[in-house]
């Protein structure tokens, strides 16, 4: 289908400080604009709610405008539409075209897959948090947080969990293009330099390589 470059942006903004990200409202404003250059934005949208919360009524008034305009949906960051990928099937499903800003060469297959694999990153998490807090749990362990645990302590905490998050979610984005390049038949050395063109490293921050391709891909 083609757009008479007119967009209609989304954004969603957390009641919890934004940090993690770095993609407050402002930082997402920037990366669609910078986006949507040469075209019109006819409409904004924000939602401020949890990313796990699919009941989104500023995102089901932007796919309603968009489809009546015939225009793209934009947003800044996949994540920030929704992780789960029930949701993303509803999504795909109602037949809005939509692209996000940080996966633009990304087809309706690949957002589907993106965000099959981020919810079972999340779950994942969820269940090894579990484990690891009940594991304390049985051998004496007093949960909650320590009335000595100082300010510096957590903040430390807090990092570490923003730094671990960010690792996966940059493995779990290219763990989607490289499945993809891998439905196209390209040779693992061919898959590591596309990804490596895109932008893309590793979890160390380090380019792709054929074997960082095959345990990537081997994962899935």
């Amino acid at each position: 289908m083609l757009f008479s470059k007119t967009y209609v942006a989304y954004y969603r903004v957390s009641t919890q400080k934004q940090g993690q990200s770095g993609l407050g409202l402002e930082a997402q404003k920037r990366t669609v604009e910078k986006f949507c250059e040469g075209g019109q934005i006819l409409a904004e949208y924000t939602d401020i709610e949890s990313g796990k919360n699919n009941n989104r009524p500023e995102l089901l008034k932007a796919i309603a405008y968009a489809k009546s305009k015939d225009a793209l949906l934009v947003i800044a960051k996949l994540d920030r539409l929704s992780r789960n990928v029930y949701f993303i099937s509803s999504l795909l499903e109602s037949r809005v075209y939509f692209k996000a800003c940080d996966l633009p060469e990304a087809d309706h297959f690949t957002v589907h897959l993106f965000a099959a694999l981020a919810e079972k990153e999340r779950k994942m998490i969820s269940e090894r948090t579990k484990a690891a807090l009940q594991s304390k749990k049985e051998k004496g362990f007093k949960l909650g947080t320590p009335a000595n645990l100082n300010d510096q302590a957590r903040k430390k905490a807090i990092e570490t969990i923003q730094k671990n998050a960010q690792l996966n979610e940059h493995n779990i984005k290219a763990k989607a293009m490289a499945l993809l390049l891998k439905k196209e038949a390209l040779s693992l050395r061919q898959i590591a330099a596309r990804l490596n063109e895109l932008g893309y490293v590793t979890r160390y921050g380090k380019p792709f390589q054929a074997t960082s391709v095959k345990r990537l891909v081997d994962k899935a």
